[in-house]
């Protein structure tokens, strides 16, 4: 649907319930004129429903600015009158072309890494905040303590309960399970084990990145399931990032030799090898596995990688919002930058690279990126 540029200021005052009476009225009248068949498709519309079903269904009455004069605001009611098409439309643009203030150059120069907690949660849904001040926690099944940043199994649990780790943004953690494996968890991960291994394989499940060095024990294979591979080692070093909202899962073997499975497909990797699953696809190459564990030491390594990419680490690691652009930016992108930079200081690097875009927040402060030709 193509939007006059006359009506593009209404419709944002609209959504951000900053419109007039009048404003609503030039708005209504379009959309009631308007040819139905160039309303947007369902698919188009669904990131917007929420946003204008709630406002709809709430019989708000306009929202008051406050950049704006009191003489300019009436006191009516609009969800007796407007249409589903006419929210849903705005909806619509809302989530597509809707400005906010940009954020001036000495408020990026303040914001860093997310400090969050880390926590554990148990079989029962207990919640722990995990710390590095070296205390002791008596877990629901087996002792488990914090020592240096890391937590620790001791294998002594009487009963076998499920535990997730979780990280945050802007936090790395490392663990050494029940059997001895230590794993470190990159920021916004999770992972799923048992409080003490059994059976006949040891199998944890990640959500996110993690980098994994198993304890060998031939009778027990390891096993490492994510929402696209499944991976099983006897014990060697690798690492996979599996993120919800990535395009692809990437296992990556430092050490040792890993079977990585994709519904009935299986690959072998030897070290340096790589096996990605990118939908329907699923194959493997040849890398310098050591580019792919640099988070662990602190850096965003970036491997030809999109601007979308890099802006979806980013938002792991500071406290941002991505929208991501959906116009074809063909460059691609290599690099290592220090995550400890403070993010003005990373995106005069990423400016310097090519990167274009706008660190924008709206009136709850809320941050987001938005990417630009």
């Amino acid at each position: 649907m193509k939007v006059p540029n006359t009506l593009q200021r209404l419709i944002k005052n609209y959504l951000l319930g900053f419109e007039n009476k009048a404003e609503y009225d030039t708005l209504k009248k379009w959309f009631d004129e308007s040819d139905a068949q160039s309303m947007p498709t369902d698919s188009d519309i669904q990131a917007g429903q929420l946003r204008v079903l709630q406002r709809l269904s709430n019989n708000q009455l306009f929202h008051e600015p406050r950049t704006f004069s009191q003489k300019y605001k009436y006191g009516i009611h609009i969800a007796a009158s407007i249409t589903i098409c006419l929210g849903f439309a705005m909806g619509y643009y809302y989530y597509q072309y809707a400005i906010f203030d940009k954020i001036a150059p000495q408020q990026l120069a303040s914001i860093r890494p997310v400090q969050e907690n880390v926590q554990l949660t148990f079989e029962n849904g207990e919640v722990v905040i995990l710390n590095d001040q070296g205390k002791h926690t008596q877990a629901i099944e087996g002792v488990q303590e914090i020592k240096n940043g890391e937590l620790v199994y001791n294998n002594s649990a009487d009963h076998i309960v499920q535990n997730t780790l979780s990280t945050p943004r802007g936090q790395l953690f490392k663990i050494m399970l029940p059997d001895g494996t230590k794993v470190w968890m990159n920021a916004n991960s999770s992972l799923s084990y048992p409080s003490k291994f059994a059976g006949s394989e040891r199998l944890v499940e990640l959500h996110g990145e993690a980098y994994f060095e198993v304890t060998k024990n031939p009778e027990q294979p390891f096993v490492v399931k994510t929402a696209e591979q499944q991976i099983k080692v006897l014990g060697t070093h690798f690492n996979i990032s599996a993120y919800d909202n990535d395009i692809a899962t990437q296992t990556t073997l430092v050490e040792g030799k890993v079977e990585v499975q994709q519904q009935q497909q299986k690959i072998v990797l030897l070290p340096n090898q790589q096996a990605i699953s990118k939908g329907t696809t699923f194959n493997k190459k040849n890398v310098d596995a050591t580019e792919y564990i640099t988070w662990r030491d602190g850096y965003f390594t970036f491997h030809n990688a999109t601007a979308n990419e890099i802006m979806q680490q980013l938002a792991r690691w500071y406290d941002l919002n991505v929208r991501l652009d959906n116009s074809e930016i063909n460059e691609r992108f290599s690099g290592k930058i220090n995550k400890q930079m403070n993010l003005q200081e990373i995106l005069t690097v990423l400016q310097t690279a090519g990167l274009n875009f706008d660190i924008v927040q709206n009136k709850n402060q809320q941050k987001t990126i938005l990417l630009h030709n």
